[in-house]
């Protein structure tokens, strides 16, 4: 029998050559997470900003690099999760650079666009009903995006690293607006007008003080009084992050997909409702969600095409149930 001929224009392929490089990935991991967490810590020690919970983190993250196979393949996501941390923990390094804030131009748009400035509308149409629903909905949104991490973790699914690493572009697309465009929210306009900024202002719960008062706890206040930048208007991260959860999930089906975009729609009806947010915001931190999940996608796909290994490459992304 006469064995087939390799034409000499088709390129060799080489399967150990792209195991090793799918291979190298994973084996640097550990030493960049270490190396990554001794740099935050001579960072925070460095510019005078250092907390225990630094430590606890920075710590968290070396352990898992060298703990296993298991915390390795958590880790592959997890880094991106330490890296938004750190990102958003450190704004005000460099929330200097921003140009004037604006206080005026989103609520003249929104009256333009809308006939009314809904969260001012909200302010004074209040219903103990929903304060109870969107206080519960602003107080679980982090924890709707990492119990889903942590099933998909489980699950073995590669839209775990996807969603991690989505998490961290969502947030790097808002940390850089926040600067490009820095925007007063609802609350701040009502308090103080439209005028220039008072850049001394602390962080407000606003609307949410309603909910502290009916469990009579300072829950809202207490999250926003160490909130490092308030004048983070557009987008609204609140409602980008249940808008990537509402996508990473889209692939298991309508059990998922339902209560996900029920929860993405509670959120963003709780930013306007709680005076946190303007509608434009709410478009804004959707349109920043789509962006990031595109992209990210993207990068896997391009990365997938040629020879790199991703986390989810141990298992299958799951197949979709109706």
């Amino acid at each position: 029998m006469t064995s087939p001929v390799r034409s000499s224009s088709e390129p060799m392929k080489n399967p150990a050559g792209e195991a090793s490089r799918s291979a190298s990935a994973p084996a640097l991991l550990p030493w960049l997470a270490t190396a990554l967490a001794a740099a935050h810590l001579a960072l925070v020690l460095a510019t005078g900003l250092f907390r225990p919970e630094h430590l606890f983190a920075d710590a968290l993250l070396g352990v898992l690099a060298w703990a296993g196979p298991g915390a390795r393949r958590f880790l592959k996501g997890g880094i991106a999760l330490w890296l938004t941390g750190t990102l958003l923990d450190n704004q005000r390094l460099w929330i200097h650079l921003r140009p004037a804030v604006h206080t005026g131009d989103l609520v003249a748009h929104e009256k333009a666009l809308f006939g009314v400035n809904l969260a001012e509308w909200f302010a004074s149409h209040t219903h103990v009903a929903l304060d109870v629903l969107c206080g519960l909905g602003y107080a679980t949104y982090l924890f709707e995006f990492f119990a889903l991490l942590v099933v998909l973790f489980w699950r073995r699914d590669a839209r775990f690293e996807r969603m991690a690493w989505t998490f961290f572009a969502v947030n790097l697309i808002g940390c850089i607006t926040y600067v490009l465009y820095p925007a007063a929210p609802p609350w701040y306009v009502m308090m103080h007008g439209p005028g220039p900024a008072d850049l001394s202002v602390a962080g407000s719960a606003a609307g949410a003080a309603r909910f502290d008062a009916l469990i009579g706890v300072g829950f809202f206040k207490g999250f926003y009084s160490r909130n490092p930048n308030v004048f983070g208007a557009m987008p609204s991260l609140h409602t980008a992050y249940p808008t990537v959860a509402l996508w990473q999930v889209w692939h298991l089906g309508k059990r998922w997909r339902i209560p996900a975009a029920l929860f993405a729609g509670l959120i963003g009806f709780s930013a306007v409702y709680l005076q946190h947010h303007y509608i434009l915001d709410v478009v804004g931190g959707v349109a920043a969600a789509l962006l990031a999940c595109t992209a990210v996608d993207a990068l896997a796909a391009l990365l997938k095409g040629r020879g790199v290994a991703e986390v989810g490459a141990l298992a299958t992304e799951g197949e979709t149930h109706d």
